[in-house]
């Protein structure tokens, strides 16, 4: 999906009790997994409407939340304002053309990677913008058959990712502890009617 379909798309994200309980899911599991404190400084991308992120702020010092959309970052915006949130900065920044100087104690997103074409190369960003005893969590889709997303759905780039390699990938890119888990399963009923469901894993790791 392209970044104007994102735009539009914001005012009615949170209508999806689907969406709402996958956050929900994906957020208890990172809170369950790494050792989250109120020291932390951590960076959230492709943030959306803050589903995941405003779930783990209040475990948080401070939370970026990032996101190329917008009309996302609006919706965000909103939610702060009227839930009166003090620790939890919107950020319009796409982080494979832009430079952050910061450093995080955590960073973290949800199904964004299968929309990024260059995944390693945001991985390696990730990776880099953690500070030493860092941790970094990704969740996303596990290899699926492309059927996932309906098919005039554009932007996909990969349709999801093989646990084993992503567990290569950052253990290359030097992390620690790196570990895969499958945290939620949503079941779709694709374009040819066919009901099936869709494993979604939680990748984390610490730096240094």
């Amino acid at each position: 999906m392209s970044g104007k379909h994102f735009d539009k798309a914001a005012a009615g994200w949170d209508q999806k009790q689907r969406r709402v309980e996958l956050a929900a899911k994906i957020a208890a599991a990172i809170s369950s997994t790494l050792p989250l404190n109120k020291k932390m400084a951590a960076l959230e991308y492709g943030c959306g409407t803050g589903l995941v992120g405003l779930a783990l702020a209040p475990q948080l010092a401070t939370l970026t939340a990032v996101d190329t959309s917008t009309g996302m970052l609006e919706v965000l915006a909103q939610k702060i304002k009227s839930d009166e949130i003090t620790n939890v900065t919107p950020l319009r920044l796409d982080l494979l053309q832009e430079s952050l100087t910061d450093r995080f104690d955590l960073i973290f997103c949800a199904m964004t990677l299968h929309h990024i074409k260059e995944a390693d190369q945001l991985l390696a960003r990730f990776c880099d913008l953690l500070a030493d005893g860092g941790y970094l969590a990704v969740a996303d889709l596990k290899t699926e058959d492309g059927s996932f997303h309906d098919a005039e759905a554009d932007g996909v780039m990969h349709h999801g990712f093989n646990p084993e390699e992503l567990v290569k990938t950052l253990t290359k890119l030097g992390l620690n502890q790196v570990a895969v888990q499958e945290v939620h399963s949503l079941t779709k009923t694709n374009d040819v009617g066919v009901e099936r469901a869709y494993p979604i894993i939680l990748l984390t790791g610490r730096k240094g």
